[in-house]
């Protein structure tokens, strides 16, 4: 009998059995339809064991016996093969469920056939008295092939169509199981018929299977890879299909987002502390805890624990001990989310969860019921996101121009270009619909270069002295800044259009990274071409002096925030006076934004602001009505 593969198979997976029973508490979906096809490789490996034991015993075994063993293993071999395509079929469910739906039906249509075919049709038992060559022969070997290779195909596509979609290491995995599968089966077609005279009997399948099926365990489907080691808490990927499998179930459940300030717990504790205590605190309940990318804590618990989750979150966001032993209070916020029944899958609900996040600043409240009109208007959010990006990706930008007012030349002498998108409808889309999606994909980056090539345009389209401007302002993201090519490319771009650099100044909004070294040398190159540089929204953020120190601008811009402060804050306006003095000592000129009233004007011209900008003299226009205001105007 040759039976040690088999038995090695065997012991594989009784390995990633004990294993799987060590961490099961830690299982999700995915984990479980792993199960489901390695508990049918382990009786497919049994059955193998036990035809061959039958054949070799048929003083013990009847002929029929021996028959429906071999037949039965036959039919697992299909059955191993078409659940693996169950297995990748999870992935895509809620993406492409008429797909999937159709796909498991046809599985279960061809595994029947299947199953019928092999248990119907006759089987011959070649019995080796004396060597190893104990086979089975007939049509129900031929029938186990194709069926096997049928669903080998269907798995394949589905991999390759929908990789996309599926889980980036599941494709790998699975393609590995194949690949194994199939060299098995090679190995053994070959040994078994091709040099058969040699009597040596190879049955490598079986081991083929268990070996594909320990590596997509470790890639994949050991439970304990859902857990964040740092709090014990279940991942995001984790999160991911548990929230997935209860949308598609209509299973409700009360999610508990739990947001608390990092920055803060960094400093009263170290980094883990306080989401690690607060898991140990909440875990006393029967809930399921997660962990996002974003170090919150998400519970899923029913209505009935909800009250005692909330009073154990309110006892670490009120008070938490300092190693100093001072109590604080750590600022978190509840987000409530209680109706599974408004999102279309989990990455719907992950995505809705994220933009309430992103909404958190500007709510007060620390218990935040996530309501049906709040879910509405992230899907309008994503929506309008999806929108922007058609219209980037078909460069349906325009840009407008905010006239700039010179209180030395006592006209317009420059413009800020803003810019717009134009919807499917041709309707301009404003920049709050779109910059910080952009910003946060590093779409930014493109959409930057459009805006700056059509003000180039512009510029090579126009006589600039003759309509009486200085420069045009073109606002940088960091993000373009921090581009090794950035300053290369613009140049690039101002050669093509055979324009003078001094006509374009580039704005610098504000960010935490200003003294990076790629960032200011792309600034160098560009100052030493002939660009001038402006320090945006001065003031906010962390637009501060170390910005005047650190960056060769020649122009600042006070933020509309900062400005009205100066109109209606008498320290404020101290603060700025005195900052003021301190700029134009330096030798570099300021802008004040938001001008809306002629009274401000006189203000700002009395403290000798070189230029105003602001909706007192113009609101941003495109570029036929920017050209007709200067003539008018100027």
């Amino acid at each position: 009998m040759n039976i040690l593969l088999q038995v090695a198979g065997l012991i594989i997976m009784l390995v990633v059995f004990i294993f799987y029973y060590i961490d099961r508490k830690y299982a999700v979906r995915s984990n479980k339809l792993f199960l489901y096809q390695a508990i049918s490789i382990f009786v497919s490996l049994a059955l193998d064991i036990f035809s061959i034991v039958a054949i070799n015993k048929p003083d013990i075994f009847s002929e029929f016996f021996i028959k429906l063993i071999a037949k039965s293993y036959l039919v697992t071999v299909v059955l191993v093969v078409s659940l693996g395509l169950v297995y990748v079929l999870g992935d895509i469910e809620n993406l492409h469920r008429k797909l999937f739906s159709s796909l498991c039906l046809s599985t279960f249509i061809l595994l029947m056939i299947c199953t019928v075919l092999i248990y119907s049709l006759p089987i011959s038992v070649h019995y080796d008295p004396v060597g190893l060559n104990d086979f089975t022969e007939g049509v129900p070997i031929i029938i186990t092939y194709v069926g096997a290779f049928t669903f080998m195909a269907l798995t394949l596509y589905v991999v390759l169509r929908y990789r996309k979609e599926i889980y980036e290491k599941r494709v790998y995995g699975v393609i590995i199981f194949l690949s194994l599968w199939l060299l098995g089966s090679a190995v053994q077609g070959f040994f078994n018929y091709v040099v058969a005279d040699l009597g040596i009997v190879i049955l490598s399948v079986s081991l083929a299977e268990s070996l594909g099926s320990l590596v997509i365990y470790i890639m994949l489907e050991n439970p304990s890879l859902n857990i964040d080691k740092a709090t014990g808490a279940l991942n995001k990927r984790a999160f991911k299909e548990y929230i997935d499998y209860a949308i598609k179930k209509g299973i409700n459940k009360e999610i508990l987002l739990v947001n608390y300030d990092n920055e803060m717990t960094k400093v009263v504790v170290d980094y883990n502390t306080f989401p690690k205590t607060l898991v140990k605190a909440i875990s006393n309940y029967p809930v399921k805890i997660f962990k996002n990318d974003r170090n919150d804590i998400i519970v899923c618990t029913d209505n009935k624990n909800k009250k005692n989750i909330l009073e154990e979150i309110d006892k670490f966001k009120e008070k938490f001990y300092l190693k100093n032993n001072i109590v604080t209070e750590i600022p978190a916020k509840v987000f409530l989310f209680n109706d599974l029944s408004l999102y279309y899958d989990g990455n719907d609900f992950i995505d809705v969860m994220d933009y309430m996040n992103l909404k958190q600043a500007k709510i007060e409240k620390h218990v935040i019921n996530v309501t049906a009109s709040d879910v509405s208007e992230a899907h309008n959010r994503f929506a309008t996101k999806q929108k922007c990006d058609r219209a980037l990706a078909q460069k349906r930008v325009v840009v407008y121009f905010q006239p700039i007012y010179s209180n030395v030349n006592m006209s317009f002498t420059s413009a800020e270009a803003l810019v717009r998108l134009l919807d499917d409808d041709g309707k301009l889309i404003f920049p709050n619909d779109f910059i910080e999606d952009m910003e946060r994909d590093g779409k930014i980056v493109e959409l930057g270069k459009i805006v700056f090539e059509k003000v180039c345009q512009f510029i090579s389209e126009n006589d600039m002295e003759k309509l009486g401007l200085h420069y045009i302002e073109v606002n940088l993201s960091t993000i373009q800044c921090l581009q090794e090519n950035f300053a290369a490319s613009y140049i690039e771009i101002v050669k093509k259009y055979n324009v003078d650099p001094k006509y374009i100044n580039l704005e610098i909004t504000e960010t935490g990274q200003i003294a990076q070294r790629i960032l200011l040398n792309n600034i160098e190159i560009l100052k030493d071409y002939g660009f001038t540089f402006s320090l945006d929204d001065f003031g906010t953020g962390n637009s501060n002096l170390n910005y005047i120190v650190e960056m060769p601008v020649d122009i600042v811009k006070f933020d509309k925030t900062m400005v009205n402060s100066y109109f209606n804050n008498e320290i404020a306006s101290y603060v700025m006076n005195s900052t003021i003095n301190m700029i134009k000592g330096l030798g570099y000129k300021i802008v004040f934004e938001g001008i809306e009233t002629y009274e401000q004007t006189l203000v700002v011209r009395k403290i000798n602001v070189e230029y105003i900008q602001g909706y007192y003299y113009s609101k941003p226009i495109s570029q036929a009505e920017f050209i007709e205001f200067l003539k008018a105007n100027n």
